[in-house]
């Protein structure tokens, strides 16, 4: 077996994409029917034998007697790029737990700082894959149970899809608990590794957990609501085959009480009433007294009251004088070049701050957040915790 060549250089294999964008595109659309001829692909390179056989070479397709398929590889790149993946993948999502607890160990027993440093770079990625690939998962579940539930013909097939489906989303339902669990045991790791970009990434990782969450109880109620529609469906074309079968043996009339549900059924008081619009003329409507009479008729009925055009009263002079209002704010980069100059913590700092008014507890708070949110990048998070009034606040100087 020979060895299939591989692409050295992102370079060579961007230039090989643009070069047969016509064909990947081509033989991308009929992925689904495994039946591309040689002949198609030959049309579309002018006839180049060596461009195909460059592809085969290169494991970009391979053939299959008179048969070219594009390798699985690079069906599910387009697929993932283009957001049409069709397959729910939930081992993808455990293999990344299980390399996210070997990273975390590895930070924690690892001594040198450029090393750990690493593991927490190593760590942060694979949160956002975690992140991003569970919602995914959950797009495509989603899309997965309508088209199951509205193309798929057979009632049988359809029950059952829609069933492996649902436990495709209680596998999900698992991995992000399994997810939150871990997180919440390691949460020594987390304490110690206080750069903003990991706190970022943590909080994007829960808000898409609990985006996730919400969506996969959307989707337990659209699958058991499927499911029962199948149901009733599946009663009604049995009982319909039943009546059929009877009517062609000529003995529904005795067996039935078909007749007499037809003889006394009535069903067009179910029937809306029907509304046909006339339009009237607009020359009639305001030449002919007639109509105007019908009209102010049906306006008093309506109780519509008649409204007079007549001139508006002129605007009073204080609606068009000019008022201000004086607000008072804070200048946060002045306080921010203040507190970078002295050596106090922040909460601190803006306890004590000489304001030109009054300030409440609850603005040094809410100044508190905005600056360390503001200028998380220059600022120094420390372990160490105080408590004033009843808050507790972390100590944060400046780096």
């Amino acid at each position: 077996m020979e060895a299939i060549s591989h692409f050295r250089t992102i370079e060579e294999l961007v230039k090989m994409l643009d070069r047969e964008k016509l064909l990947f595109r081509d033989m991308f659309e009929k992925r689904k029917s495994l039946a591309y001829r040689t002949d198609f692909a030959m049309e579309i390179v002018d006839y180049k034998k060596e461009r195909i056989q460059y592809l085969i070479d290169h494991g970009v397709i391979h053939e299959n007697g008179d048969f070219l398929e594009m390798e699985d590889v690079y069906v599910q790149f387009f697929e993932d790029v283009l957001d049409m993946n069709e397959e729910i993948s939930v081992s993808s999502v455990r293999e990344y737990i299980g390399s996210l607890k070997e990273n975390i160990n590895y930070c924690l027993e690892e001594n040198n700082e450029h090393r750990k440093f690493m593991y927490q770079g190593n760590v942060r990625k694979i949160l956002r894959k975690i992140g991003l690939r569970t919602l995914k998962n959950v797009v495509d579940l989603k899309r997965n149970v309508d088209v199951a539930y509205k193309q798929e013909p057979n009632y049988k097939i359809k029950k059952t899809r829609l069933k492996n489906l649902d436990e495709k989303r209680k596998g999900i339902k698992v991995l992000i608990q399994e997810c939150e669990k871990m997180i919440d045991s390691q949460i020594v790791f987390f304490r110690m590794a206080t750069h903003p970009e990991m706190q970022r990434t943590c909080m994007d990782v829960h808000n898409d957990f609990t985006e996730a969450d919400h969506n996969l109880l959307e989707i337990e109620h659209q699958i058991i609501d499927y499911i029962n529609q199948i149901e009733i469906q599946s009663a009604l074309f049995k009982k319909i085959r039943r009546l059929k079968y009877l009517k062609d043996q000529l003995t529904w009339r005795e067996d039935t009480n078909i007749a007499r549900m037809l003889e006394d059924d009535n069903p067009l008081w179910m029937e809306k009433r029907p509304y046909n619009r006339v339009f009237l003329s607009l020359d009639m409507l305001r030449s002919n007294e007639d109509a105007y009479a019908l009209i102010r008729k049906v306006a008093g009925k309506n109780r519509v009251r008649t409204l007079s055009r007549t001139e508006a009263e002129p605007l009073d002079a204080e609606f068009l004088s000019a008022n201000t209002e004086l607000m008072v704010s804070i200048n946060l980069s002045e306080m921010w070049n203040a507190f970078k100059a002295q050596g106090n913590h922040l909460f601190a700092f803006i306890k004590d701050y000489p304001y030109k008014r009054e300030r409440t507890l609850n603005d040094h708070i809410i100044l508190y957040c905005q600056m360390a949110t503001s200028h998380s990048d220059e600022l120094k998070f420390m372990d160490e915790y105080e408590t004033f009034e009843n808050i507790e606040y972390a100590l944060i100087y400046a780096s």
